[in-house]
């Protein structure tokens, strides 16, 4: 287990945040972590995808082969509009336990 800094972009607008998670966090995990800290709203069918392949709900970040510096881009699953990304300041997200 290891502390990542990952680079997470909104894809429906282009904005990004700068989180630090664990490495052993799932993509559910993390997700559940986004919308608590606020970062994006509580959107079913919201996917992580890297190197575009989207994270499987169990997968961690160190099975996809992500490592500090990367960028994984979020899909809200939205209808008639786009719902934001939080921008500003760093935040540091729960670990998976």
């Amino acid at each position: 287990m290891s502390d990542v800094d990952i680079t997470f972009r909104n894809e429906n607008n282009g904005k990004e945040v700068e989180v630090t998670v664990s490495d052993d966090m799932t993509a559910d995990a993390i997700l559940r972590n986004l919308v608590e800290a606020g970062v994006i709203p509580n959107v079913p069918g919201t996917t992580l995808v890297f190197r575009n392949m989207q994270l499987r709900p169990n997968q961690t970040l160190a099975q996809a082969g992500v490592v500090s510096g990367d960028t994984i881009g979020i899909f809200l699953n939205t209808r008639g509009g786009r719902q934001p990304l939080n921008s500003g300041n760093r935040i540091v997200v729960g670990y998976c336990s």
